[in-house]
């Protein structure tokens, strides 16, 4: 099993425990923005406010995007009348799970939640999807439109090397990504690492489509869209490692760059044999950034980490905090570290397993023809 650095432990609970949902990820992004200025990384914000950090060393070189989301599915706070309150829910859930829930609630931007209030009814939408709730307030609590009211499980907490949390989704995939640029910028490696952050993919891809669309990328990089997703129904093993991402519900990624990911999988394995464990899934239970970035034309791959307890649906029909593997992150930090470090030679892979099967193809010719 993979070390896990206790500098990754810290960074995860710092990233996870950060209240935000869709639209509504300004405590991510003051924390984003913080990071890149303590360790000189560059920082910039487009005019949708998905942000970039950013680490370049050298001469020109292949641009690798590694990009996660900002935001987790959650309620808003859209009216108050004296103690009860209107809630509208972002992002994708079942209407089974949430009355009686108990939710904390966060002005955007702080930490500390200022009230707390419990779920009375929910509202489901044509397809028995959560589309919001009422809640009552507790007492000695108030609430204002605009307000995150997010489940009340722990923002962050580990048993052993499961992290238990709110919203891994896809905080532990921001985290993943800092951590990369964090290692490379302190071992001042030659390259240029973006880290992508967007906002409103619970709700649509919002801020990948955005990116996409509008060629906010410079056209030769190497996106790899990084999420956590949900291991349920045989999908992937929590604690089998990194997973190449081959594709999503909708959409298969580029060949070439997957096959490149797969290549340095192995000679990661092969290196350390037992400490790097990895795993190639489709991972199709729920769409991915990469197919927004894929489809808009740049060379895109996927990563991810197994998924427990997906957009906070525990089982019988509770609320329960969503859980990742450290070893996994750690894996999958490792992972994006070789591609830093390879991402010149990207176009190797394929060539390299044409020429194995050229082989095989010179080797049975003869013996085809002759039998």
């Amino acid at each position: 099993m993979v070390d896990v650095p206790e500098r990754l432990r810290e960074l995860v609970r710092e990233v996870v425990s950060i209240p935000s949902a869709p639209y509504l990820e300004g405590g991510v992004r003051d924390y984003l923005r913080a990071f890149a200025i303590e360790r000189g990384l560059a920082h910039e914000e487009d005019a949708y406010g998905n942000v970039y950090v950013s680490y370049r060393r050298g001469r020109r070189r292949t641009p690798l995007v590694l990009g996660a989301h900002m935001d987790h599915p959650g309620f808003v706070v859209e009216g108050v009348r004296r103690r009860r309150l209107r809630l509208e829910f972002r992002g994708g859930l079942s209407a089974e799970y949430g009355k009686g829930e108990r939710l904390a609630l966060y002005r955007e931007g702080e930490r500390k939640p200022h009230a707390y209030a419990r779920i009375t009814s929910v509202r489901r939408d044509e397809r028995r999807r959560l589309a919001g709730a009422f809640a009552t307030l507790e007492a000695g609590g108030s609430a204002a439109e605009g307000d995150l009211a997010l489940w009340d499980v722990p923002a962050c907490r580990f048993r052993g090397d499961l992290v238990q949390a709110r919203a891994c989704d896809d905080l532990a995939g921001c985290a993943a990504v800092l951590a990369t640029l964090e290692r490379v910028a302190a071992e001042r490696r030659t390259g240029h690492l973006v880290g992508l952050f967007t906002r409103a993919e619970e709700v649509g891809l919002r801020g990948a489509s955005v990116v996409g669309r509008e060629r906010l990328l410079p056209e030769d990089a190497l996106v790899v869209a990084v999420e956590t997703s949900s291991f349920a129904g045989g999908r992937a093993v929590q604690g089998g490692g990194p997973i190449i991402r081959v594709g999503d519900a909708l959409h298969i990624f580029s060949p070439a760059l997957t096959q490149w990911m797969t290549a340095l999988a192995q000679e990661l394995s092969s290196e350390e044999g037992d400490g790097f464990s990895w795993q190639r899934r489709l991972m199709d239970g729920g769409v991915t950034e990469a197919t927004a970035y894929d489809l808009y034309g740049y060379e895109t791959g996927a990563a991810c980490i197994a998924l427990g307890n997906y957009h906070n649906a525990g089982p019988r029909g509770r609320v329960r905090a969503e859980t990742v593997h450290l070893g996994d992150l750690e894996g999958l930090v490792r992972l994006f570290e070789r591609m830093h470090r390879e991402a010149p030679r990207n176009g190797r892979a394929l060539p390299a397993l044409l020429r194995r099967y050229d082989r095989l193809g010179r080797e049975a010719a003869p013996l085809l023809r002759g039998s």
